[in-house]
C-alpha cells in the first residue's frame, strides 16, 4: 500500500523528537509496513495542501490512499516573485485584536475562508477520484467546534431570503438578494456533499486527544507548544491505520 499525506505541522511532525522518523506518517509507515510519502509542511494552508496534492497526483498517481489533515481555514498562500508564501492572518495578534481583526474574524473569515475550504474539499475529492485513489479528510490542528459555529449560518438558512436573521452584514457584502440566496443554497448542498463523502471531516482530533478519558488511558501525549509528542503521534498513526483498515 502506498499513501500520500498532506497537511500542516501536525502531519509534518512538529515538536516530535525527529519528524522524519516520529511524525505520525513516519510511524504509520514503520509500524504497518506501508509506503508513505509525506508532503506536509509546518504552517501550511489548505490551498497549499490541495495544490501540492494535485501536482503530485499529476506526476505520480500510484497511490492507494491520500490523507489530508485540514489546517485552519484562515491560512492562505500567495505567489510572490515565483515563490509561494504561507500567510496566517491575525495569527500574531491574538492577544490584542484590532477592529480590523474583529471584522475579518467575524465576517470575512466565515464568509470567505470557510466556504473556500468547502469548495477546495470538493475540488480535491473530484481530482482524487479521477486519479483512482481513495481520500480521507480529517481535522487535526483546527478546532472544529469553532468551525461548526461558523458553518451554522449556512445550515440555518431557511431558503426565505431572510439574511439579516443570520447576522450577515449585507451592506458590507454588497451582494444582490437573488445572488445571495442562490449562493447559500449552493453552499448548503456543498456542505452536505462534503459530510456525505468525508464523514471524518468534522471529527475533532484535537478535542478528542484533550479529553479526560483519553488522557487517563494514554498519559501525556502533548509537547510544550501544543503539538503531539512522540507518543501522541504514535496514537495518530494507529488512528489513521484504523481508518484505512490496516491490521492493528
Amino acid at each position: 500500500m502506498r499513501i500520500l499525506t498532506l497537511g500542516d505541522s501536525w502531519t509534518y511532525g512538529s515538536e516530535s523528537s525527529d519528524p522524519e522518523t516520529m511524525s505520525w506518517p513516519a510511524q504509520l509507515a514503520d509500524k504497518y509496513g506501508v509506503k508513505v510519502v509525506n508532503l506536509a509542511q509546518a504552517g501550511s494552508s489548505n490551498q497549499r495542501a490541495v495544490r501540492i496534492g494535485i501536482e503530485e497526483l499529476c506526476r505520480d498517481n500510484d497511490y492507494d490512499w491520500i490523507i489530508w489533515g485540514i489546517a485552519p481555514a484562515s491560512r492562505i498562500e500567495l505567489l510572490k516573485q515565483g515563490k509561494w508564501h504561507q500567510v496566517w492572518p491575525w495569527a500574531e495578534r491574538r492577544s490584542s485584536r484590532s477592529e480590523i481583526d474583529r471584522i475579518y474574524t467575524e465576517f470575512w473569515h466565515p464568509w470567505n475562508d470557510v466556504q473556500l475550504l468547502l469548495l477546495l474539499t470538493v475540488q480535491f475529492l473530484s481530482v482524487v477520484k479521477m486519479r483512482g485513489c481513495k481520500l480521507l479528510v480529517s481535522s487535526l490542528s483546527i478546532q472544529i467546534d469553532q468551525y461548526k459555529k461558523e458553518l451554522s449560518w449556512i445550515q440555518d438558512y431557511k431558503n426565505d431570503c431572510d439574511f439579516r436573521s443570520l447576522g450577515m452584514p449585507l451592506n458590507e457584502f454588497n451582494i444582490g438578494i437573488k445572488d445571495l440566496d442562490r449562493k447559500i443554497r449552493s453552499l448548503k448542498a456543498i456542505y452536505d456533499l462534503v459530510l456525505l463523502d468525508q464523514p471524518d471531516f468534522l471529527f475533532d482530533v484535537y478535542v478528542h486527544m484533550k479529553g479526560k478519558d483519553f488522557c487517563a488511558q494514554h498519559g501525556n501525549v502533548w509537547a510544550p507548544h501544543g503539538h503531539p509528542n512522540d507518543q501522541g503521534y504514535a496514537w495518530l498513526a494507529d488512528y489513521f491505520a484504523s481508518k484505512l483498515l490496516l491490521d492493528i
